[in-house]
């Protein structure tokens, strides 16, 4: 193994996905990323699918993304980045938590790496060229 492959497995192992709405979506991105890598997401969002509860820990959320409840879950992933240690990475699921994360996206910026979600592909991948 190369040194920039061990870094790169470091790199994976040190990360923390994040996925915001999106049910289907966000179950395709947490089934690549634990095939892949071995790492349990977290999702954030309302009803849970199977594919979901099988490789996601699912933080409810009160309500939709929009502009009312923005603080709410500004507030809810400001709190989660504060007690998880790692490369917080951001993936919005959602055409809602797309535009919830371009509304904030001065705040998330500083607690997460904010990626777009791959399917079929490594949705970690983009993190070696971000970091």
């Amino acid at each position: 193994m190369t040194t920039d492959e061990q870094g790169n497995e470091y790199l994976y192992a040190t990360t923390v996905p994040v996925l915001l709405d999106g049910k289907r979506l966000a179950g395709k991105v947490a089934m690549e990323i634990y095939v892949r890598h071995g790492r349990i997401s977290h999702w954030f969002g309302r009803r849970q699918s199977l594919i979901l509860a099988a490789y996601t820990n699912h933080h409810p959320l009160p309500g939709a993304f929009d502009r009312l409840s923005d603080d709410l879950i500004l507030t809810m992933l400001q709190d989660f980045s504060s007690e998880n240690q790692g490369i917080l990475v951001l993936y919005p699921c959602s055409p809602g938590a797309e535009a919830f994360v371009e509304r904030n996206r001065s705040l998330l910026d500083n607690h997460f790496v904010i990626l777009p979600p791959r399917v079929g592909l490594d949705p970690l991948a983009p993190l070696v060229k971000k970091v």
